[in-house]
C-alpha cells in the first residue's frame, strides 16, 4: 500500500467498518495505489471526498429471491442491486447471475463498470442488477421461476426509463425472454414500463466486447513495440460469446487464436483455430468444445485446466475460469506475452494484474472494455454493422491513446492499469467537484 495520508486514512477507515469485504477491498486497495500520485497533484479531491465516494455505492439493496424446483420444494436465492456514482449520469445497470456472488463482489463489479463508462466518455453512471445463483443448469420451468422470482424483488428498485433489453448480451437467450416476460406482467399490474420498447442494435454487446478487445490489443502493440495483431499466437480464456468473438475477430485480423476454453478444458490448434470453426460456434452457442473438436479436423480438444500451460504471444481474458490468482499469472507469464488483456470484469486477482503490468503489456477491462460500451451506446440503433464497426475501433483508439498518455504522464509509459484508472477516475472527481454532490 502507499504511503499517500488520504489513501492509507480512507481505506483503513473502510477495511475497518467492512473487514469481511475482502474481493472489494482488494479492488479498492489496488485502485487506491494507482490514484495515490495523482491525488497528489489534486487537492480538491481530498476536500470533495473522492476516495470515500468511490469506496461506498450511492445505493446497496439486498432482496429475497422465492422460487419452487421442479419437485416443488421453495429455494431462497439472494438478489443485488447496487448503484454507484450517478455524477456523470443516471445509472444503468447491468446484469450478473453467479453462483457464489457476495455483496463483496457484486460491489467490486459495480465499481468496475463505473470506471469503465467514465473512461469511455459515456454520461452514465455503473450499476449492478445480480444474484448468487446462475440459472443454467435449470430446466425451463425453473429457470422461468428464477425469473420470476428476481425481477418481483428488483423491480421497485429499477428507473423507470429501465428496459430488460439493455441486458442482451449479458444473460443467455432464454433467460432474458423470462426476464423480458416477467417485467412486462409487473408493469402491466403497476401501470408502469408494459413494453420493452427498444430496436436491437447493429451489433451485440458480445461482438463488441470481443472485437473490440481485439482492436485494443492492435492499437496497444503498435505503440509498444510496433508490432500487428498479424500472425500473434492468441490464447483466449473463456468460451462464452464475447471470447468466440475476440477469437473469429482476431483470425480475420490475420491472429491465430491456438486455444479457446475454461478451466473444464479447452479447444487447441498449433496453426490457429479455423475461422469457419469460431464463425459456427458463433452461430450455435452453448455446444460441448468437445463435440466443436469432433467436428473440425486438426483441432484437439484439452480437458481440464491446461489453458495457461500454453505458450502465447497475446492472451485475452474473456471469463469461464476461475478468478486468476497470482500463481496463475506466473505461470501464464514465464512464456513471456507481447500483452494480457482483460475482456471481462473481476477477471483476475490485485495481486495478478500487478503482476501482468509489471512483466509487460496488460490492459484492465476498464479500458479493454469500455469500447465496447461506448460502441453499444447509440440511442438510436440505426446504424448498419459496418458503421458501429468503425465506431467500435475510433473508441479503442481514443481510449488506448487516453490511458497510454496518462502512463506516460505518471513516469510509466506503457503501465495501462495505472493510465486506465487515473484516466476513469478523473472525470468522476471532476463531475463530482463541479456539482458538489
Amino acid at each position: 500500500m502507499t504511503e499517500q495520508p488520504y489513501v492509507r486514512r480512507i481505506y483503513a477507515a473502510l477495511a475497518g467498518r467492512d473487514p469481511g469485504q475482502t474481493g472489494f477491498l482488494q479492488t479498492l486497495e489496488s485502485l487506491y495505489e494507482s490514484l495515490a500520485p495523482w491525488l497528489e497533484e489534486r487537492p480538491q479531491c481530498e476536500a470533495a471526498g473522492l476516495l470515500e465516494r468511490l469506496g461506498e455505492p450511492e445505493r446497496t439493496a439486498l432482496f429475497p429471491v422465492i422460487w419452487t424446483d421442479d419437485l416443488g420444494r421453495v429455494r431462497h436465492s439472494r438478489g443485488f442491486h447496487i448503484r454507484y456514482t450517478a455524477a456523470l449520469g443516471p445509472c444503468r445497470c447491468c446484469l450478473a447471475l453467479r453462483p457464489g456472488m457476495d455483496l463483496s463482489a457484486a460491489k467490486a463489479l459495480a465499481l468496475d463498470i463505473s470506471l469503465c463508462r467514465a473512461l469511455a466518455g459515456l454520461p452514465l453512471g455503473g450499476g449492478l442488477a445480480g444474484a448468487d445463483l446462475a440459472p443454467a443448469g435449470l430446466s425451463d420451468g425453473e429457470s422461468r421461476r428464477f425469473c420470476e422470482g428476481f425481477m418481483a424483488g428488483l423491480y421497485p428498485l429499477l428507473d423507470r426509463d429501465f428496459r430488460p433489453s439493455q441486458w442482451a448480451g449479458q444473460v443467455p437467450r432464454r433467460e432474458l425472454d423470462y426476464l423480458t416476460g416477467a417485467y412486462q406482467r409487473v408493469g402491466a399490474i403497476t401501470g408502469r414500463g408494459e413494453g420493452d420498447g427498444r430496436a436491437p442494435g447493429p451489433m451485440s454487446r458480445a461482438q463488441a466486447v470481443g472485437s473490440g478487445l481485439c482492436r485494443f490489443a492492435q492499437c496497444a502493440l503498435q505503440r509498444r513495440s510496433g508490432q500487428r495483431m498479424e500472425g500473434q499466437r492468441v490464447l483466449i480464456s473463456g468460451a462464452g460469446a464475447a471470447a468466440v468473438w475476440a477469437g473469429e475477430t482476431a483470425a480475420r485480423m490475420g491472429a491465430l487464436p491456438v486455444a479457446l476454453g475454461d478451466d473444464a478444458g479447452c479447444l487447441y490448434a498449433a496453426g490457429g483455430l479455423p475461422l469457419a470453426l469460431l464463425r459456427n460456434m458463433i452461430r450455435e452457442p452453448g455446444l460441448p468444445l468437445l463435440l466443436w473438436a469432433i467436428r473440425s479436423p486438426g483441432v484437439e480438444y484439452r480437458p481440464g485446466p491446461v489453458l495457461w500451460d500454453i505458450p502465447a504471444d497475446v492472451v485475452f481474458l474473456c471469463g469461464g475460469t476461475a478468478r486468476l490468482g497470482s500463481a496463475a499469472a506466473r505461470r501464464l507469464v514465464t512464456h513471456r506475452p507481447l500483452g494480457v488483456f482483460e475482456g471481462a470484469f473481476q477477471a483476475v486477482t490485485a495481486r495478478a494484474a500487478r503482476i501482468f503490468a509489471d512483466g509487460g503489456l496488460y490492459a484492465p477491462a476498464i479500458a479493454a472494455g469500455a469500447g465496447g460500451q461506448a460502441a453499444l451506446a447509440e440511442p438510436d440503433g440505426t446504424a448498419d454493422r459496418w458503421e458501429a464497426d468503425r465506431r467500435l475501433r475510433a473508441a479503442m483508439e481514443d481510449i488506448c491513446q487516453t490511458a497510454w498518455e496518462e502512463s506516460e504522464r505518471w513516469g510509466r509509459p506503457g503501465d495501462l492499469l495505472l493510465g486506465a484508472r487515473i484516466a476513469a477516475a478523473a472525470p468522476i472527481a471532476d463531475a463530482l467537484i463541479r456539482k458538489g454532490i
